[in-house]
């Protein structure tokens, strides 16, 4: 019987990371998502990173950067929006991916919501993420409301989340290149 790994976290900003840690989460996530990581790894910056480390090996990781969205019949909201969670693939269903999403919620507490889009909608459910039912879009650069039919997000209410803030409203993101949601 092999021993249980020994798992370090680390949280970082994008600026903090070493060549190494960045070059680290190129590698895992370009991995995860069988593609090249590299221009999504650019896209987030300034964003926080949380690494999951198993005996010195990068196995899991996530980020966030922060976000506007406007909900109707709210306004707006500063949101983390969550993003590259991914793990090694051949690490995957060892529980390091839930790990990072069981950790972010509590380390959003300048933040009236977290939100993702998300790759798999059951994985994020049995880990309190609920389904955005109403309308999407994104706010072009020149403030221009442009429908997003095609997308799915799912938020995490945090402690300054409105109560009342009902997902069958319609929900509006700030544009940005390569995956606006």
């Amino acid at each position: 019987m092999s021993a249980a790994p020994s798992i370090d976290m680390q949280i970082a900003s994008s600026r903090d990371l070493s060549a190494a840690q960045r070059q680290e989460i190129l590698v895992l996530c370009s991995a995860a998502y069988e593609e090249d990581f590299s221009a999504y790894l650019e896209m987030l910056d300034p964003a926080m990173h949380l690494l999951v480390y198993a005996d010195g090996l990068l196995v899991s990781h996530g980020a966030w950067v922060e976000r506007e969205l406007r909900a109707e019949a709210y306004g707006r909201l500063r949101c983390a929006y969550v993003e590259a969670i991914a793990t090694l693939p051949e690490q995957q269903g060892r529980g390091y991916g839930s790990l990072v999403l069981s950790r972010m919620p509590s380390l959003f507490d300048d933040y009236d919501i977290a939100v993702l889009s998300p790759s798999a909608e059951a994985f994020y459910q049995r880990l309190g993420w609920e389904t955005w039912q109403g309308a999407l879009s994104y706010r072009s650069p020149e403030g221009e409301e442009i429908a997003t039919p095609e997308e799915q997000v799912m938020i995490h209410r945090l402690p300054r989340t409105p109560a009342w803030l009902d997902t069958r409203t319609a929900l509006s993101v700030d544009w940005r290149p390569l995956e606006v949601w």
